[in-house]
């Protein structure tokens, strides 16, 4: 095992913040190895492993910040281990990295629902609803459910623009 000078991180600190580099392209780990590490941590969650799971996807998130996939395994994983309020937060990232994608914005509505929070639950489907395409069978599939859930809430539809 080589030992890194300071002058080298130094240097990768600098391409970090000049080229807005993730973590994972200064220490030139592939997309490919990233992905053998999540579908460890996705095995782990679907067998109810859920600590180890987590770790996983922090791990993911750290190296790779700016994936939308990461973000939403570890919203995941957090809403199953009942951790509400860091699942809102990692679903939110994920739905600001990919706006289109309706499943972090529902799932983070659910999270707050069971915080009890209501409006703010009732925002997250209003996001939903605003940004999610009408026309994907995904899109579709998302707003129903988002339907259900504003039942619960006792919400009527939002219209965009209101």
């Amino acid at each position: 095992m080589t030992d890194i000078t300071k002058e080298q991180i130094e240097e990768a600190a600098k391409k970090f913040i000049k080229d807005g580099a993730t973590l994972k392209e200064v220490k030139g780990i592939t997309n490919d190895e990233l992905e053998a590490v999540y579908s460890l941590g996705f095995g782990y969650y679907r067998t109810g492993k859920f600590d180890e799971a987590e770790k996983l996807f922090q791990f993911l998130v750290l190296f790779d910040h700016l994936s939308a996939k990461y973000w939403f395994a570890l919203g995941a994983v957090q809403q199953a281990k009942k951790m509400f309020d860091k699942a809102v937060s990692s679903y939110g990232y994920s739905s600001f990295l990919d706006l289109e994608n309706p499943k972090p914005q529902f799932h983070a509505a659910e999270c707050l629902l069971a915080m009890g929070d209501k409006g703010n639950a009732a925002s997250a489907i209003m996001a939903l609803e605003q940004y999610c395409p009408k026309n994907t069978d995904l899109g579709r599939e998302y707003r129903a459910k988002a339907a259900e859930l504003r039942k619960t809430i006792g919400e009527k539809e939002f219209e965009v623009g209101e």
